[in-house]
């Protein structure tokens, strides 16, 4: 199970990371940068998780 959550954590944060700005972008809205690194280290430490203990998961 928290495989499952791990994996869905990584693909989404990573998704969203990279795919808000352009959606921001296109509203003519102005970019929250802090919110996107953010997301972007969410989904890089679930990445993290999963390398580093996929003996247990």
């Amino acid at each position: 199970m928290m495989r499952l959550v791990l994996q869905l954590g990584a693909v989404g944060f990573s998704t969203a990371a990279l795919l808000d700005p352009l959606w921001m972008s296109g509203l003519g809205r102005p970019i929250a940068w802090q919110r996107d690194v953010l997301l972007a280290l969410g989904g890089i430490l679930c990445f993290y998780a999963l390398i580093r203990f996929r003996d247990l998961l």
